[in-house]
């Protein structure tokens, strides 16, 4: 969850506290649309996340094991059929295809590079089981390119979800905003006259910066619509000392 929705969420909350602690005073407002919204953008921003944190811990584990079903690929089930091959079918027509894959290769080259293997062995099945490979060979190959192909499936998965837990909370703190928007149109005029009241509310909805300090004048501008500059004071000037005339010669 970045800083920017973290800071939204905390802002919705104590805007809802504000408006649940001070019920009586502001009427009907804890029943109307805006607040139901706000409710539910609360709920919804907390939905989301959870669903990106677990998403993002769970991408990293999903990333950890492939790592580990391509090197079992490589290692336990390639290599030993591609040493045979380098060995005892060199003047096949298929040994183009028993060779090792690049060392680049994607997860998803490897998986189709393990096919192409496999079909390009199982014409040669007795030369790799006489020459020390276990009878199910193949079968164990196609296991473990089923397993990589799983965990590129569960990681696009994750991805997916990450993605959209994270435009959620996107969608959820503008309409959040929204409604503290709407919300601040009819809460301020209701506690125009209640200078501590005001004070509260300013920094509850604050979204970012410092919070100000009510002050007379801002309270006259929220009831009027209007605010007096106050003239600056003038401050005495001291005379001007006329200069001492120089010596003569």
């Amino acid at each position: 969850m970045q800083s920017t929705h973290t800071a939204v969420l905390n802002t919705l909350t104590r805007v809802q506290r504000f408006l649940d602690t001070n019920g009586p005073t502001l009427g009907s407002i804890n029943q109307s649309g805006y607040r139901a919204i706000l409710d539910d953008v609360v709920t919804t921003l907390s939905a989301h996340a959870v669903t990106q944190t677990t998403t993002k811990r769970m991408s990293a584990a999903v990333v950890a094991k492939e790592r580990v079903l391509r090197n079992a690929l490589k290692l336990n089930h390639m290599r030993p059929i591609v040493a045979v091959a380098a060995a005892q079918l060199r003047q096949v027509p298929e040994f183009l295809a028993l060779k090792m894959p690049p060392i680049t290769s994607t997860s998803r080259a490897l998986v189709a590079w393990s096919g192409a293997m496999s079909n390009a062995a199982s014409a040669y099945t007795k030369t790799f089981v006489d020459a020390g490979l276990p009878a199910d060979f193949l079968a164990q190959l196609q296991a473990a390119s089923d397993a990589l192909n799983t965990a590129l499936t569960a990681r696009g998965a994750t991805k997916a979800a990450q993605r959209g837990a994270s435009a959620g909370l996107d969608a959820e703190a503008s309409r959040g905003r929204q409604a503290v928007k709407v919300l601040d149109s009819l809460v301020e005029p209701l506690i125009a006259g209640n200078v501590s009241l005001l004070s509260q509310w300013k920094s509850a909805k604050r979204f970012a910066g410092r919070t100000t300090t009510v002050t007379d004048t801002s309270l006259d501008a929220a009831s009027t619509g209007s605010a007096s500059i106050p003239e600056p004071s003038a401050s005495p000037v001291a005379p001007a000392t006329a200069p001492t005339p120089a010596a003569a010669p």
